[in-house]
C-alpha cells in the first residue's frame, strides 16, 4: 500500500505547474489518495507524542516552544502507540524513496542546476533527505526567511482535518527592497516585506520550493480558534562535500 501511495504522490507532482513568482514553487492538491489521508488523520499523534523543536538541539535556545516535532528516530521510540508507530515508520520509509526526491528535483531543474553546477540535479543521488512531522501551536509565528544553505528543496505536506483555517498556510514574501537577498538563516521583520500570498492551509495539500537567496517564506501569527498547524516536512539537503 505504501509504495502505491508514493506512486500516487509522484503522479500528482508530475502534472503540476511550477509558479515562478515571487520565487519558484508549486502546489499540489489531493496529493495523497483520499483513503490514505484519512489514515493520516487517524494516526496523528497527540501533543505528547512530539517534542518541542528547541529541545532537539536543531535550533537556537531562543526558538519558540510552540513548534513541536516528531522525527523518524522518535517514531521508533515508545512515544507512539504500536499502531501509530508502525504507520509512521512505514509512511516515512515510503516517502524517503529516491524516486520521490528525483521527481521533486526535476521540477526545479534549472534553478538547482544553476545553483549547484550540476548537469542533471535529479540524478544527484548523494543528497541527504529527511522527513518528519511538525506541529505549530497557538502564538507560533515565523518571520520571512530563506532556508539554510544546506537545503536544496523544501517540501511541506499540509495535514489539517478540514479547511476551517486556510489562513494558517505558508506565506510567500517579496522584500520591499528589490535588491535584498539572504544566504539563509536569520528570520527578518515582516515590515520589510510584502506578503504576496498565503498558500491556503487546506487538507491533503503539498507545497514545494527550492532553496534560493530570495525564497522568502514564513508563517503569519498562529492565533484564534483551532489554531494548530499539522505538517509533514520532506527536506533534501546537500552532503557536506558538495555544500556551496
Amino acid at each position: 500500500m505504501f509504495s502505491a501511495v508514493r506512486r500516487h504522490v509522484i503522479y500528482q507532482i508530475s502534472h503540476t505547474v511550477v509558479r515562478n513568482y515571487p520565487f519558484p514553487h508549486f502546489v499540489v492538491e489531493d496529493v495523497f489518495p483520499a483513503d490514505f489521508y484519512a489514515r493520516i488523520q487517524a494516526f496523528l499523534p497527540d501533543d505528547d507524542g512530539y517534542v518541542p523543536l528547541v529541545d532537539t538541539g536543531r535550533v537556537g535556545g531562543g526558538y519558540s516552544r510552540q513548534r513541536l516535532a516528531l522525527f523518524e528516530s522518535q517514531a521508533r521510540s515508545n512515544r507512539l502507540s504500536g499502531d501509530q508507530q508502525e504507520f509512521w515508520i512505514e509512511t516515512f520509509a515510503a516517502l524517503h524513496h529516491i524516486d520521490l526526491g528525483a521527481w521533486v528535483m526535476a521540477k526545479f531543474y534549472d534553478v538547482i542546476s544553476a545553483r549547484l553546477g550540476l548537469e542533471n540535479p535529479a540524478a544527484h543521488t548523494d543528497l541527504k533527505s529527511e522527513i518528519f512531522l511538525m506541529r505549530d501551536l497557538e502564538n507560533y509565528l515565523l518571520g520571512p526567511h530563506t532556508d539554510s544553505p544546506s537545503k536544496v528543496v523544501s517540501v511541506l505536506f499540509y495535514l489539517p482535518r478540514n479547511a476551517n483555517r486556510i489562513d494558517l498556510g505558508t506565506s510567500l514574501y517579496a522584500p520591499k527592497d528589490p535588491a535584498f537577498r539572504c544566504e539563509g538563516g536569520p528570520h527578518h521583520n515582516h515590515d520589510k516585506f510584502d506578503r504576496i500570498t498565503t498558500i491556503p492551509y487546506k487538507p491533503n495539500t503539498m507545497v514545494a520550493f527550492p532553496k534560493t537567496d530570495d525564497c522568502f517564506h514564513g508563517v503569519e501569527p498562529v492565533e484564534g480558534e483551532r489554531a494548530r498547524r499539522d505538517l509533514m516536512l520532506f527536506d533534501l539537503k546537500l552532503p557536506d562535500q558538495v555544500r556551496h
